[in-house]
C-alpha cells in the first residue's frame, strides 16, 4: 500500500472517533476498536505483540519500555491490525500475530514500513504537528531557540521520543 494511503488511514480512523486534541489517546483508540491491552515483561528488545483470533484481538507491549516507546508500540500494532492480516502461527488452534521488535525500526519489511508510517501519523497527525509549530511563538516560546528545546517541547505535547518526533518532522518536511 503506498504511505500516503496509510497516512490518509490513520487520519480517517481519527477523524471517526472524533479525536483531534494531544496526546493522542492511543490506549482509548484501541479500546474502540476492541483491543485489549496487556503489558508484560517481554525479553530482548521485543516492543509487542499483535494477537488476534476470531474471539480477541490483545496487544502485548513490553512493560520495561518507557511510557512513550509503549505509546509508538500499541499505534504501531493498531496500525498491523488497520492493515494487515498477520502471520499465521499454529498452536493448538490457528491464530494471527505480528511482533515489534528492535528491526521494526529499521524499516525493511514492507508491513513494518507501513505500521510505522500508521504509527506516526496517528499520534503525530500532520495538521496537529504545523498547529503546534505554529502556537511555539503565540505561547511565549521564543522560535529562534534551539532546536532541540522545540523538539522537547513537541515530544512532551505529543507524548512521543524525540526520535520518533524528529523522523517524522522530516518526513513532513518541517525539520
Amino acid at each position: 500500500m503506498r504511505l500516503d494511503l496509510v497516512e490518509k488511514r490513520a487520519y480517517k480512523l481519527l477523524e471517526e472517533l472524533k479525536i483531534n486534541q494531544l496526546p493522542i489517546p492511543v490506549e482509548k483508540i484501541a479500546k474502540k476498536l476492541g483491543i485489549e491491552i496487556h503489558e508484560e515483561e517481554f525479553e530482548n528488545e521485543l516492543s509487542g505483540v499483535l494477537y488476534r483470533d476470531q474471539n480477541q484481538v490483545v496487544i502485548g507491549v513490553n512493560k520495561l519500555h518507557h511510557e512513550k516507546r509503549k505509546r509508538f508500540t500499541i499505534a504501531h500494532e493498531i496500525g498491523h491490525f488497520i492493515l494487515h492480516k498477520g502471520n499465521p502461527i499454529h498452536i493448538d488452534k490457528e491464530f494471527f500475530v505480528n511482533f515489534r521488535d528492535a528491526t521494526s525500526s529499521q524499516a525493511t519489511n514492507i508491513e513494518e514500513i507501513e505500521a510505522n508510517t500508521f504509527a506516526a501519523a496517528l499520534l503525530m497527525p500532520k495538521e496537529l504537528v504545523k498547529k503546534e509549530l505554529a502556537n511555539i511563538a503565540v505561547d511565549g516560546i521564543d522560535p529562534f531557540q534551539e532546536e532541540t528545546e522545540i523538539i522537547s517541547e513537541l515530544s512532551r505535547k505529543f507524548r512521543v521520543s524525540h526520535q520518533s518526533l524528529c523522523i517524522r518532522l522530516g518526513k513532513l518536511g518541517l525539520l
